[in-house]
C-alpha cells in the first residue's frame, strides 16, 4: 500500500474522498498541525524539529534519562 492510501498519522487505509490533507475521519482534527508541519518542512526545518514546533509529538522527558 502507498504512504498516499494512508492516513499520516494513524496510517488507516483512505478513501478517495479523505485523501487531500492525508487523513481518515477520525484523525481530521489533526489537519491544521499538519498544515503548519508541512509549511515548517517547507521552510527548511528538520522532521523532528517541524513537529515538535507544531505539537504532532512531545519533547523527551528529561527524567527518562
Amino acid at each position: 500500500m502507498s504512504l498516499l492510501n494512508e492516513c499520516r498519522h494513524c496510517r488507516a487505509a483512505l478513501s478517495a474522498e479523505e485523501t487531500p490533507d492525508r487523513l481518515c475521519g477520525e484523525c481530521c482534527f489533526f489537519a491544521v498541525d499538519y498544515r503548519r508541519y508541512d509549511a515548517l518542512r517547507d521552510e527548511g526545518y528538520m522532521q523532528y524539529q517541524a513537529k515538535l514546533m507544531c505539537g504532532l509529538i512531545d519533547p523527551p522527558d528529561p527524567d527518562d534519562e
